[in-house]
């Protein structure tokens, strides 16, 4: 199956099979995995219990920076659907996919 292919920065906060699976159909559609969160993020999907707090401190100062920058910091579930919905539209506009939930 051919993917389309975009640009775009997500920084993944866990450890899950769920986690690594997304990361790598970030990767196979293009967007970089990063390490850190700063003004270029465009998206952080985290496991539930990091968006819970049960993290490390390296991990809670990473979300913590997403928020305050306003990235939207999503669960796995709801980062799958963005990412599966953001190769269906047009490149570069992961941003096209409506938010799932507002409370992250």
């Amino acid at each position: 199956m051919l993917r389309e292919r975009h640009e775009g920065r997500i920084l993944l906060l866990g450890g899950s099979d769920e986690l690594r699976a997304l990361g790598k159909l970030a990767s196979e559609t293009g967007f970089r995995i990063v390490e850190r969160a700063d003004p270029g993020l465009d998206l952080l999907i985290a496991d539930e219990d990091v968006l819970d707090g049960f993290c490390t401190a390296v991990q809670g100062r990473e979300l913590a920076r997403a928020r305050e920058l306003g990235i939207a910091c999503l669960s796995p579930v709801e980062g799958g659907a963005r990412l599966r919905g953001a190769h269906q539209g047009p490149p570069s506009r992961l941003t096209a996919v409506p938010l799932l939930s507002g409370g992250r």
